[in-house]
């Protein structure tokens, strides 16, 4: 069983598809050099064929066009509510109120060099989330846990919001770290961030999973949340007028739209469901039967449901509504 958790570790953690790929330089990433436990690759994959939630670890957009301690302030601001919310920081102290997150949190940060106008950003706001229904005191101490290890040598604060449905936990870290290392995080290091999440939460008795879209045969990005909010209020983002015109012209042209790279996409799944299909035999060779059936039929969905993109979904859709109103009138016209 060693020897399986070790493979699938190093496939699961090095498996690079082309929105993965980092840089060739390591030097100020957001990563720790502390291993991820034996077996998470595997638990991880695990968790996902048996349809776990997904945790979240998320960067935000930066909100307002400040720099330095002053935008630092205006987030504390923003996570507290103003101070009505409670902010614990690295040291487990406690700060209630505008004046004290202020004093207390803000300008121990000056003490440490962080000027109040910069250039560079000087923190890094993470939203780390689980699904509706999650203990929420599981997330706040996991996520306590998780900024324990991760940011350990780093100033942070962090606090709870439980006013939506999904609990949550605001963590606003300090860029550099108390030996003067910058962070540089990237799309690897939220990966990273996220496997370490996941451990955190399943300590406290929940069982979710960290996986990549990949790995769940999922080809869509979901929508951005800025692009959501805008549709929220009723506003209509460019994007959308964009792919509305594209649409239009698609379905005038009887034409299903392709992406350029759905080739790639179709043999990432192959890639994935054949390895899938192997971890599975072995799991079943060893008697975790459960798990390798599990296993074995997301590997199967992954080789049958083909992907499609978002563009095609609305293409079928409308081009089948168009088709049935035309069909509609017809029959009218025969009666």
């Amino acid at each position: 069983m060693k020897q399986l958790n070790q493979q699938v570790d190093k496939w699961f953690l090095e498996f690079k598809t082309r929105s993965t790929r980092s840089k060739k330089s390591t030097l100020g990433r957001g990563t720790t050099h502390r291993p991820l436990k034996v077996g998470t690759g595997l638990k991880n994959i695990q968790s996902a064929a048996s349809k776990r939630p997904e945790v979240m670890v998320k960067i935000p957009p930066r909100k307002g066009k400040t720099s330095g301690l002053r935008a630092v302030r205006n987030h504390l601001d923003y996570i507290s509510r103003n101070g009505k919310l409670a902010i614990e920081d690295q040291d487990g102290f406690i700060y209630s109120g505008k004046k004290q997150i202020h004093e207390g949190i803000a300008n121990a940060w000056r003490e440490l060099g962080v000027p109040e106008k910069s250039r560079k950003r000087e923190a890094i706001n993470l939203v780390l989330s689980m699904p509706p229904g999650t203990n929420a005191a599981a997330v706040k101490t996991a996520a306590r846990e998780f900024a324990c290890d991760q940011f350990g040598d780093h100033q942070y604060a962090f606090v709870q919001h439980l006013d939506e449905k999904h609990p949550h936990v605001h963590l606003c870290v300090m860029m550099k770290n108390e030996f003067g290392r910058r962070m540089d995080p990237r799309k690897a290091d939220l990966f990273e961030w996220r496997l370490r999440f996941a451990e955190k939460m399943r300590e406290q008795g929940v069982e979710c999973a960290a996986t990549r879209r990949v790995h769940r045969g999922k080809t869509q990005k979901s929508e951005r949340s800025t692009l959501r909010h805008m549709r929220k209020r009723g506003e209509v983002p460019n994007v959308y007028r964009q792919q509305a015109i594209e649409l239009m012209q698609s379905i005038k042209n009887s034409s299903r739209p392709v992406n350029p790279f759905l080739r790639e996409q179709i043999e990432t799944r192959n890639i994935v469901s054949t390895k899938y299909s192997r971890i599975a035999k072995e799991l079943y060779k060893i008697g975790a039967k459960a798990e390798a059936r599990a296993l074995a039929s997301i590997a199967r969905e992954l080789m049958h449901d083909g992907p499609i993109t978002l563009a095609q979904q609305r293409f079928d859709k409308f081009k089948g509504k168009i088709q049935a109103e035309i069909e509609n009138d017809s029959h009218t016209l025969k009666i």
